[in-house]
C-alpha cells in the first residue's frame, strides 16, 4: 500500500516462497510433457484437451498448444456431428478464451484462435464480438491488438449488413470518441485513417461534400497538436493526410560518345536494369531495327554491381553504318530505388550522330512518345485512395498547413514534431511547385536551417537530418547546372552542353566546400564535371566518385572518409586529394584502385594513420601500383 515501508522478507518467508515456486515449476514441466507426448502419439482425445486447458491458462502464448488444441476440436468435429453440437462446442471455447484474455489481453494466440474458432464455426455472433472487443477497448484504448481484432470484427460484419455506410460512420464516431478521451491513442488514429476512405467513397460525396470533412480532420489533428505537441499520434495522422506525391525519375541527359562509340545515359536516382533499354537506328524504309550492344552501370565491381546505379553506358558492337540513333525506355524495364519514385511514361530519345571528333559527347534532347506522355496530370496521383486532389488545390492545402505549423512552431520552438512536420512540408512544396530559382533557394535555406536545429534537439537521429540538410545544399549549389526541357515536361538536361569541350580553359569545375555534407545525394548531376573540389566536408565514402567518368581531378581532403572506393574506372583520373581523412590500411587505399583503368595519378594521402605503417608493406604496394604516385 501507499506510504507503507517495504520490508524485506525474513530468509524463512523467502525460502518458502522459492520451494513453491519450483513446486510450480515442476508442475507445470510435468503438464507440458504429458501433452507434447500426446501431440507426438497424435492422440486427440479428452485428456489432452484437459491438458492443453490447464497449460494455456497459465502460459497463453505457447502456440504449439494452441495448434495442438485446434487438432483436437477438428478431431471431436466429426461429419455425424450436428450444427447445434459444433456451435456449443465452438461457444463453449469462446468462454474458455474470455477467461484467458482476463489475464492476458494483449496475447497474439489468444485473439488468433478466437479469429480461427469464428471462422470455424457456423453461426458467428458478431455483433457480440464487437460488444466483446468494445469493452475491451473500454478498459485499454490503446491496446492495439484489441484495434487490430476490432478491424477483423468489422470487415466480418460488413459481409452481412446490408447498410455497409452506417457501419462505417459508427466505427468513425468510436474513433472520434477514443481520440477525445485521449489525443495519444496512435491505435485510434491509424483505425481512422483506415476508415475515412471508406466513408468517402460510400457516402460518394463529391468535391464539394468531401472539403469540409477533410477539414474537420486537419481541425481536430490541429487540436492535438495544441494539446500536445510533444506526442507523435496526431502528427502521424497528419503527414498521412497531407499524404506524398510520388517522386519522378527524371533522366538527366543522354550523351554520344564518338570516339568510344558509346550512348551515356544519366538518371537523377539509382535504378535496376530488369531489361535492357533498347538502342535502335532507322532503315531506308524509317522501320526501327536494334543496334547491338551492352548496357552497364559505371559503379560497382562486380556484374551484380553493374546492373544498379545512376549512370549507365551502352557499348555499340558496331561502329558505322548508320548515323542516327533511338533510345527507349519504359517504365516495366527499371527498378526504383524505393516505393516512392517511379518512372511514369516511355521515354524515347534521339542523337543524329556527327563525324568522328575526339572527346565530343553529343546531347540526345529527350522526346517523350505518344503514348502516356503527360507527367504530371491535372489530378495528382498521390491521393487516389482518399481524395483526388488537383495539382493548385494540394499547393494551397501545403501552404496552409505550413502556416499552421508555424504558428505552433512560435510556441513550441524546440518541438521536433513540429520542425520535422515543417521540413515535410517545405521539401514537398518545392518538389510539386513550379518555383523560381530565388523561391527555390528561399525553400532551401529554410529546410537547411530545420534540419540544423533537429540535429541539436534530436540526438538520436542526427545522421538523417545531416543527410537531409546535404541534399538541401547540395541541390542549391546544383541548380545552374541543370534545367527542365523545353521538349518535355519533367525531363532535366544539363544546362550547357559547351562544358563538354575539352580545352583546357574550359574544363568544368565544381566547388562545394566548408558545408558539412555527409553525402552528395545525386552525383550524376556532376557527371561533366572535371575539376572537384569538396574539402573540409564530412564525407565518409568515395563511391559516388564512380559516376564522375570524366573526372580529372578530385580533392576531398579534410572529410571522414574511410576508405576508397568508386575510383578505378575513372580513367582520366590524375589527382585525387584525400589528405587528413579516417583511413587507417593501405588496404583501404588499395581497394579502390583494383583493376586500375586510368593512366599516371598522384594521390596526396598525408594526415592519415595508415602512412605509418610498415615501410615494407608500403613499398610493395607501391611497386604493384606503378602507375599510383603517393605523395605524402
Amino acid at each position: 500500500m501507499h506510504g507503507r515501508k517495504r520490508v524485506k522478507p525474513t530468509a524463512e518467508v523467502e525460502k518458502l516462497r522459492k520451494e513453491k515456486e519450483a513446486s510450480k515449476i515442476k508442475e507445470y514441466n510435468g503438464i507440458v510433457a504429458a501433452c507434447l507426448e500426446k501431440k507426438n502419439k497424435c492422440e486427440f482425445d479428452n485428456e489432452a484437451f484437459i491438458l492443453t486447458t490447464k497449460i494455456l491458462s497459465q502460459n497463453p502464448d505457447f502456440y504449439t498448444i494452441w495448434n495442438f488444441r485446434r487438432s483436437i476440436l477438428l478431431n471431436e468435429i466429426s461429419e455425424d456431428c450436428s450444427e447445434e453440437e459444433k456451435q456449443q462446442k465452438f461457444s463453449s471455447e469462446l468462454l474458455f478464451l474470455q477467461e484467458v484474455f482476463r489475464h492476458n489481453p494483449k496475447s497474439y494466440w489468444i485473439f488468433n484462435h478466437r479469429q480461427w474458432c469464428l471462422d470455424t464455426m457456423p453461426n458467428p455472433d458478431w455483433k457480440s464480438e464487437l460488444d466483446l472487443v468494445s469493452k475491451m477497448l473500454d478498459m485499454d484504448a490503446r491496446n492495439f491488438h484489441g484495434w487490430n481484432y476490432r478491424r477483423y470484427v468489422i470487415s466480418k460484419l460488413s459481409c452481412i449488413d446490408s447498410n455497409a455506410l452506417n457501419l462505417s460512420k459508427t466505427e468513425f464516431d468510436f474513433t472520434t470518441a477514443k481520440i477525445n478521451q485521449n489525443f495519444s491513442n496512435y491505435s485510434a488514429w491509424h483505425q481512422r485513417s483506415k476508415l475515412l476512405p471508406k466513408l468517402v467513397e460510400d457516402e460518394q460525396l463529391g468535391d464539394q461534400g468531401k472539403k469540409p470533412l477533410i477539414d474537420q480532420e486537419f481541425e481536430l489533428v490541429k487540436s492535438a497538436f495544441y494539446t500536445d505537441p510533444d506526442d507523435q499520434s496526431a502528427w502521424l495522422y497528419h503527414w498521412w493526410l497531407i499524404g506524398r506525391e510520388i517522386r519522378h525519375i527524371s533522366i538527366l541527359g543522354a550523351y554520344y560518345d564518338s570516339q568510344n562509340y558509346q550512348i551515356i545515359l544519366a538518371f537523377d536516382d539509382e535504378i535496376g536494369m530488369l531489361t535492357p533499354f533498347q538502342v535502335a537506328y532507322k532503315n531506308d524504309t524509317s522501320q526501327l531495327n536494334i543496334v547491338e550492344g551492352h548496357w552497364r552501370s559505371v559503379s560497382g565491381s562486380s556484374d551484380v554491381d553493374r546492373m544498379h546505379g545512376s549512370v549507365w553506358i551502352f557499348t555499340l558492337n558496331i561502329e558505322s553504318g548508320f548515323n542516327e540513333l533511338f533510345v527507349t525506355v519504359k517504365p516495366e524495364w527499371i527498378v526504383p530505388s524505393n516505393s516512392e519514385v517511379k518512372l511514369v511514361s516511355n521515354i524515347q530519345m534521339h542523337c543524329q550522330l556527327p563525324e568522328q571528333n575526339k572527346d565530343t559527347l553529343i546531347l540526345m534532347p529527350p522526346q517523350t512518345v505518344a503514348e502516356n506522355t503527360t507527367i504530371l496530370s491535372t489530378a495528382s496521383r498521390f491521393r487516389e485512395d482518399i481524395l483526388p486532389m488537383t495539382m493548385h488545390e494540394r499547393i494551397n492545402l501545403l501552404k496552409r498547413e505550413i502556416a499552421t505549423v508555424k504558428e505552433l512552431q512560435e510556441i513550441e520552438p524546440e518541438s521536433k514534431w513540429c520542425l520535422q512536420t515543417l521540413l515535410i512540408l517545405l521539401r514537398e512544396l518545392k518538389y510539386i511547385s513550379e518555383l523560381n530559382t530565388e523561391e527555390s533557394k528561399n525553400i532551401d535555406e529554410e529546410v537547411i536551417t530545420i534540419c540544423g536545429q533537429l540535429i541539436n534537439i534530436d540526438k538520436m537521429r542526427t545522421k538523417r537530418f545531416e543527410d537531409l540538410r546535404s541534399r538541401a545544399i547540395f541541390e542549391t549549389a546544383t541548380n545552374n547546372l541543370i534545367q527542365v526541357s523545353p521538349n518535355a515536361q519533367q525531363e532535366i538536361i544539363f544546362r550547357d552542353n559547351r562544358l563538354f569541350m575539352s580545352e583546357k580553359s574550359q574544363l568544368p569545375t565544381f566547388t562545394l566546400t566548408n558545408r558539412n555534407l555527409t553525402i552528395i545525394p545525386t552525383p550524376s548531376i556532376l557527371l561533366h564535371i572535371r575539376i572537384l573540389d569538396l574539402s573540409y566536408n564530412k564525407l565518409t565514402s568515395t563511391i559516388f566518385l564512380s559516376n564522375l567518368i570524366h573526372l580529372q581531378e578530385a580533392d576531398l581532403r579534410d572529410n571522414c572518409i574511410s576508405s576508397i572506393n568508386g575510383v578505378n574506372n575513372l580513367r582520366f583520373l590524375r589527382v585525387l586529394n584525400v589528405q587528413s581523412n579516417l583511413i587507417e590500411s593501405w588496404e583501404a587505399v588499395r581497394n579502390g584502385f583494383v583493376k586500375w583503368q586510368g593512366g599516371e595519378c598522384k594521390v596526396y594521402v598525408s594526415g592519415n594513420s595508415f602512412i605509418n605503417e610498415s615501410d615494407g608493406k608500403k613499398l610493395k604496394w607501391e611497386k604493384e601500383m606503378d602507375k599510383i604516385e603517393f605523395c605524402y
